[in-house]
């Protein structure tokens, strides 16, 4: 359907068989309202804009002047243009079209297989056979390659054991040896089986070139995801100046009163809300409420972790002291609750709001990876921030996550003599907000300024305990964070 005079022109145009489509092609182009970049293909926008127009496109100037093609290699595992703009293609015959901004380059092979996917108007190789093309012999060629890396296909196999689990991997398998013993790609079948079984551990993984392929071999897998956004947590600690407050209050009760406050906030931020003269009468009178003992106990546990300066100095010196370290802790946390398996880890995946955490089978691993960065940082506010996102984002257990990773996160500051960080009510909606900017969209700085300003703000004497109370109303600790805001 073509549009009205005057009427917006789509970005692309492609050229109809019949005389009237022809003839409104020529009109336009007589205009000077499009112009041919390519072979069966005109544009109506300005020049400069066409290479990003058309990369963009790649799906549907195939679907239009191409429909008998397949969709294959690396582009029927990534369906997109690789890196140098090109989208592989197999059909009847091989040859190189260029369009600005994007290469179709046309192999000659077999024909697309029932099992195949519908894409548009035309068909992609099925997942196995997108592999069994990947794991082809690589002939030598000018430029980039076909087919991806090995260590990109590892990865890619390792993904899908990870959310489809084995019987998927089987099932590919399966399928790929159907499809070799077709098309006579053995060699490739060879090199694919090869790969699954050293993932799932029937073979050696000494041919394993991805390093969560060789994890997951090797029985301790880990979630890519989350150690790629500790990675941009760790860089941007390493390279941003943080202003650390040394703890120099010396009162007798400052350590104990803060401690209180932390356990309360803490707990509060996780939904066990007390009002604060309750939480006065659980922590230093021991007046569990027989309504809410389990809340009372969530409270008086917490506090029996921060306010022990022993405990506070334990700091993990490798990964498996973390682990040690995170089930201790957990478990002294949840002893009163049973349903939330104190000092074991999850048995399912969770989440919290819309933020989903990974699977049981991939924690140690991910602690394990996590924990390289944290060595390498420097003692103090960075590795604190570190930690805390640390246990938060792997979500170890099935509930307590968010109070045992700041239990950890003042641990480190207590240990190097700074002051320790409290998250008041007020405050809990930037807190979490903060979480979520790395967790769900790669950004750590937001992070790291929200918990600097913490760290900045929870500077202060909280000795004697009436006078601390009053300043922490008047700067609206208690508030509801819709309803007030931070007041210095």
């Amino acid at each position: 359907m073509r549009p009205e005079k005057d009427s917006p022109l789509p970005l692309l145009l492609f050229p109809g068989a019949d005389r009237a489509s022809k003839a409104w092609i020529g009109r336009l182009k007589k205009e000077g309202r499009i112009r041919p970049i390519g072979a069966r293909l005109y544009t109506s926008v300005k020049p400069g804009s066409e290479e990003t127009v058309v990369r963009q496109s790649w799906g549907e100037i195939v679907s239009h002047l191409f429909p008998h093609a397949l969709l294959s290699h690396r582009s029927a595992l990534e369906f997109k243009p690789s890196p140098a703009g090109i989208v592989y293609l197999t059909a009847t015959t091989s040859r190189l079209l260029t369009y600005p901004g994007l290469t179709l380059k046309f192999m000659k092979g077999p024909p697309p297989r029932e099992d195949d996917a519908a894409f548009l108007s035309f068909r992609a190789s099925s997942r196995a056979r997108a592999f069994l093309e990947n794991y082809a012999i690589a002939h030598s060629e000018k430029g980039e390659s076909k087919t991806l890396p090995p260590e990109e296909l590892e990865k890619k196999l390792e993904e899908l054991l990870r959310f489809k689990g084995e019987k998927e991997l089987n099932r590919l398998r399966d399928e790929a040896k159907k499809i070799a013993k077709q098309f006579g790609w053995e060699k490739s079948f060879a090199k694919l089986n090869q790969t699954i079984s050293a993932l799932l551990g029937t073979k050696p993984a000494k041919r394993l070139k991805s390093q969560s392929a060789i994890a997951r071999a090797l029985g301790r897998p880990y979630d890519p995801r989350c150690v790629e956004r500790f990675g941009l947590l760790a860089a941007e600690l390493h390279g941003t100046p943080l202003d650390e407050n040394p703890d120099r209050f010396g009162a007798r009760d400052h350590f104990r009163n803060k401690a209180f406050f932390e356990s309360y906030f803490s707990n509060y931020i996780e939904g066990t809300t007390f009002e604060i003269e309750e939480a006065e009468e659980i922590v230093f009178e021991k007046k569990i409420p027989k309504n809410r003992p389990k809340d009372a106990h969530d409270i008086l546990a917490t506090y029996s972790i921060v306010s022990n300066p022993n405990e506070l100095k334990r700091l993990p010196k490798n990964s498996d002291d973390l682990r040690e370290l995170l089930q201790a802790r957990h478990f002294t946390l949840m002893k009163d609750r049973p349903e939330a398996n104190p000092g074991r880890y999850k048995d399912r995946p969770n989440r919290a709001g819309q933020t989903h955490f990974g699977t049981p089978e991939l924690i140690e691993g991910t602690l394990d990876q996590g924990f390289k960065f944290y060595k390498d940082l420097p003692s103090g506010l960075a590795a604190s921030i570190y930690i805390m996102f640390l246990i938060a984002e792997v979500h170890p257990f099935t509930d307590g996550n968010g109070r045992i990773a700041r239990v950890f996160m003042n641990a480190e500051l207590y240990a190097q003599g700074l002051s320790t960080i409290i998250i008041p009510n007020v405050y809990r909606d930037d807190y979490l907000g903060a979480l979520r900017a790395l967790s769900r969209q790669n950004r750590p700085r937001p992070l790291i300024q929200m918990l600097t300003r913490a760290h900045e703000f929870s500077h202060i004497e909280f000795s004697p305990y009436q006078k601390i109370l009053k300043l922490l109303k008047q700067q609206n600790w208690f508030e509801d964070p819709d309803e007030a805001k931070l007041i210095l």
